[in-house]
């Protein structure tokens, strides 16, 4: 890992809301430095607004980019302080939301098994309950504590891969078995323990906990839809059932659950989808971008480029000129010479011919045996 680099200089951060100062090291960079204000206000980094203190005039200035940071460090230099003096705004990120969403779930689901409890065991002209309105609520609830407790351990089981100061903070038993106890009865347990609110600062990824959230509507349905329905019928039919306080308390919390979770759902849902298609439109747009740039750069490349001429043979080296006899033309070997037409030039005596025998006695030539030829017909 890389060490971080350090300018020198510290920060005293104020925030609106907060009645403590923060003094930090200035690291090297801006965006490092909205970083470590929004760890030390816990507020959400896409929302620090950061405004530095100007030396000379004791007037807050907007720092908002790299540039800003360089030349108020430069300011501070001529100043001959090291302190910068800043004040943040933004948005905190408590999600308190997702903890009373949470809570609104569990409540209902608890209240919609008393429900089912006081139909079995209530006297059947109280509840006016069928068989099948029974078995709707018994299959209902079931698929729900089934679903939220798999979806749950399916959940726990990647964040905890992946995701190595989760693990780290799920090492307390008591928290886990927190989450395991509310488990089967919401499907937001883990947006709950990552909401930053009560001391539940779990460490959760921002996928995960957008994932729990913009697909809960599906259990919504299934749960809250359903059994509204079922309960509706039961009690608004030709022989209603009486509105006892179980039955009255499980439709109050199952519509305060289905009001509340439902526009935070719907928006996570939406907004989901807009940015999976803008991520997708920009991916298709910077391939485009690649492939006009390449192939302008090669067009480019083909138009100005020359084609390559064929590679001529080297030349023969020439030959030097004899001057008043001096010198003679080097010979190749593997060339035999060629005599030049009236040369007089006497060969070697290796390439001399075999002169014939001479003479016999007298000057007379031999003659040849029997049936012999003389040596001048075999010439």
């Amino acid at each position: 890992m890389a060490a971080v680099e350090s300018t020198g200089f510290i920060v005293k951060a104020t925030c609106a809301g907060h009645d403590t100062m923060r003094t930090m090291g200035l690291r090297s960079g801006y965006d490092e430095l909205v970083v470590d204000l929004a760890d030390a206000f816990d507020l959400i980094p896409a929302s620090v607004t950061v405004f530095s203190m100007h030396n000379g005039t004791r007037l807050m200035v907007l720092l908002g980019s790299q540039g800003d940071l360089d030349v108020v460090l430069a300011e501070a230099m001529e100043w001959g302080s090291h302190v910068i003096s800043i004040e943040i705004s933004g948005i905190p990120a408590r999600r308190t939301l997702d903890a009373v969403g949470c809570l609104a779930s569990v409540a209902a689901t608890v209240a919609q098994l008393f429900y089912l409890h006081w139909t079995v065991t209530a006297p059947e002209e109280a509840t006016h309950a069928t068989f099948y309105r029974e078995l709707q609520l018994w299959s209902i609830l079931s698929f729900t504590l089934l679903v939220n407790l798999g979806s749950f351990a399916y959940l726990l089981d990647d964040e905890t891969d992946k995701n190595h100061p989760f693990r780290l903070w799920l090492r307390p038993l008591p928290r886990r078995l927190f989450m395991l106890v509310l488990a089967p009865f919401s499907g937001d347990v883990l947006p709950l323990v990552a909401c930053k609110a009560c001391g539940l600062d779990a460490p959760i990824r921002a996928s995960t906990r957008d994932g729990v959230v913009k697909y809960g509507w599906f259990m919504m349905a299934v749960q809250d839809v359903l059994l509204l329905l079922v309960m509706w019928g039961a009690h608004t039919g030709e022989t209603p059932g009486a509105l006892a306080p179980v039955p009255l308390a499980a439709i109050g919390l199952t519509l305060f659950s289905l009001l509340l979770n439902l526009p935070r759902r719907v928006s996570h849902f939406v907004i989901g989808s807009c940015e999976a298609a803008y991520r997708e439109k920009e991916e298709l747009a910077d391939d485009a971008k690649i492939s006009f740039f390449a192939a302008t750069k090669m067009s480019s490349s083909a138009s100005v480029s020359p084609s390559k001429p064929r590679p001529e043979p080297p030349a023969k080296p020439a030959q030097p000129v004899a001057v008043n006899g001096a010198g003679s033309a080097p010979r190749r070997l593997d060339v035999a010479p060629t005599p030049s037409a009236g040369s007089n030039r006497t060969p070697p005596p290796s390439k001399q011919r075999p002169t014939p025998p001479a003479a016999g006695k007298g000057g007379q030539p031999a003659k040849g045996g029997k049936g012999g030829k003389s040596s001048k017909s075999m010439m």
